[in-house]
């Protein structure tokens, strides 16, 4: 069974992150860990029986599961996913990195504050370093699910290993799973009969998915490109290679961050 590892730092924004596994949990059929990197004073209170609907008495809510558990129910017949938490005192990202690796973690989720791009006392660049899974990082005030999943590559480069585990959250929430090219800096753009051929024959096929699209992009702007994917095209979450093409040109300006931070929309970001 898969397992989705979250990372609680304290925040507003884990928690958001934490509602969103949940939901991605019970759509998937996984299992959630919840990492705590801080702290908690007051007595545990069985993360289940939280995100099941069930109410503790005040204070005996850890984290971020603390306020709001009636909007995380599990309906009749839907997976209620187990949940197990994970204490991470000292050494953050090595614990962190054991802990996924030894375990085949399928995803890690991670809330992004408002005033800051990451917690410093997890530098998720490093993690994604030394991982197999994606990291998908969310913005605190994303709350919806997902209907377009949109992955940018240069076509030419395009990771199957990506796409598959793009069709897998896609088809679990019957949603739609978009290529987009765009040309990575120095290469000419891809013409577009010759484009829609190799989608077709090399990509398209071996995915089997049917609502696997594909966009041949000119703009090579990609802040530009990424904006009318959000509100042209409504994605709903953007998937990118670390240090790669893409994520690179989208990356934030504070110069210890590799990853894209301020996009609006949740990103995952796959290791390199």
């Amino acid at each position: 069974m898969k397992t989705i590892l979250v990372i609680d730092d304290g925040s507003a924004s884990a928690t958001n992150a934490t509602h969103l596994a949940f939901n991605i949990a019970k759509h998937i059929g996984a299992n959630l860990v919840l990492a705590r990197i801080y702290p908690v004073k007051q007595p545990s209170f069985s993360k289940a029986l939280q995100l099941a609907g069930h109410v503790a008495a005040d204070g005996c809510i850890p984290g971020p599961l603390r306020g709001q558990p009636a909007n995380l129910p599990v309906k009749e017949g839907e997976h209620m996913p187990l949940i197990e938490e994970l204490e991470v005192s000292s050494d953050t990202e090595a614990q962190l990195v054991t802990y996924i690796n030894k375990n085949c973690v399928w995803m890690v989720i991670k809330g992004l504050p408002e005033s800051a791009p990451f917690n410093r006392d997890v530098k998720v660049q490093a993690v994604l370093n030394r991982i197999s899974c994606p990291v998908m990082l969310v913005p605190v005030k994303f709350d919806g699910g997902f209907e377009r999943l949109v992955y940018t590559a240069d076509l030419r480069y395009c990771r199957l290993n990506v796409l598959k585990h793009l069709a897998s959250l896609a088809q679990a929430f019957q949603a739609d799973l978009l290529l987009a090219h765009i040309s990575a800096k120095g290469l000419p753009h891809i013409e577009q009969n010759y484009a829609l051929t190799l989608f077709s024959d090399e990509i398209s096929k071996k995915i089997g998915y049917e609502r696997l699209f594909f966009s041949n992009t000119k703009e090579r702007d990609m802040s530009r490109a990424v904006d009318v994917m959000i509100h042209n095209m409504h994605a709903d979450l953007l998937a990118v290679v670390h240090h790669r093409f893409h994520c690179e040109q989208l990356r934030t300006e504070v110069s210890d961050i590799s990853v894209p931070v301020q996009v609006g929309i949740p990103v995952l970001v796959f290791p390199y």
